[in-house]
């Protein structure tokens, strides 16, 4: 969003977007198999079925769910040509996957689930790396997705509850998070693109760009949730690091890229200058 806003453009940023998607990715694989090991242990069930086999499953499934609707995604959008039928297209295939992402069932005493969050990403990556037309697409979608963007963040903010940092062990808990995430994320980029000789500004300014957190980070709080008691905490943590990271993080971006010469100083020009311009 900070890179779309500003028009920000350079090795700093072309690096970002793809290593961003990456990170969710492998985000959303960590948590569904955490996810269903913290659910079979807060359910009691600890045997080799639900404790690796299910999670292992979800995420497969969930990736070959989100595979086979991105190519019918793709297909089916090839037999409409007007803007409004794509884009109705695009809802319902969205809509439609999350119903389908939903659905749970058992074989053989395995219970099968699928992991929405990873389910509607796949699906997103198949589409645009397959249909020829994404990008067009996409950039159209992305005009009315700000009001969604708002909706999420105030129901996502509406579970967060203040009232359960009144206990300093939670408190610390959070402080504990928010430092350490904001460590890794700048020694982690720093020392990899050091590793392969990356651009000396993808090294000292990568790190700060991936501070920010949202979008997915919220989606899994919320669905942590569901697990009981302990899965409030983890998401009331999560949501308020993502108070503290959005009120800062983007600010933060912002000067990064904006040192690295990717964003163009912002400043006002009389109409003397124009003149002189033209």
């Amino acid at each position: 969003m900070v890179v779309r806003q500003y028009k920000a453009e350079g090795p700093v940023t072309k690096i970002l977007l793809p290593i961003v998607a990456l990170d969710d990715a492998v985000g959303l694989i960590l948590f569904a198999v955490s996810f269903g090991v913290a659910k079979a242990l807060m359910d009691g069930h600890l045997d080799i079925i639900s404790v690796v086999v299910e999670p292992v499953l979800e995420v497969v499934l969930s990736i070959a769910l989100g595979a086979v609707m991105g190519f019918l995604f793709s297909f089916f959008e090839r037999f409409f040509h007007s803007r409004s039928k794509r884009l109705a297209m695009s809802v319902t295939f969205v809509f439609l996957t999350v119903a389908i992402s939903m659905l749970q069932f058992e074989i053989g005493g395995v219970h099968i689930a699928f992991s929405s969050l990873l389910v509607c990403m796949m699906l997103g990556t198949v589409f645009c790396n397959v249909c020829d037309f994404s990008e067009e697409l996409m950039d159209r979608i992305d005009r009315w997705t700000a009001p969604l963007f708002v909706l999420f963040f105030v129901i996502s903010g509406a579970e967060l509850e203040l009232s359960i940092f009144k206990d300093a062990t939670i408190v610390l808990i959070g402080v504990v998070y928010i430092v350490f995430r904001c460590l890794g994320k700048y020694f982690g980029a720093s020392s990899s693109s050091k590793l392969m000789k990356c651009d000396p500004s993808i090294v000292k300014y990568l790190g700060i760009t991936l501070f920010p957190q949202a979008g997915v980070a919220l989606g899994m709080a919320i669905k942590a949730q569901t697990i009981g008691e302990e899965g409030v905490i983890v998401a009331n943590i999560v949501l308020f690091s993502v108070l503290v990271y959005e009120l800062v993080g983007p600010y933060l971006t912002k000067i990064s890229l904006t040192k690295a010469g990717e964003i163009q100083p912002e400043g006002k020009i009389s109409a003397r200058d124009m003149a002189k311009k033209s």
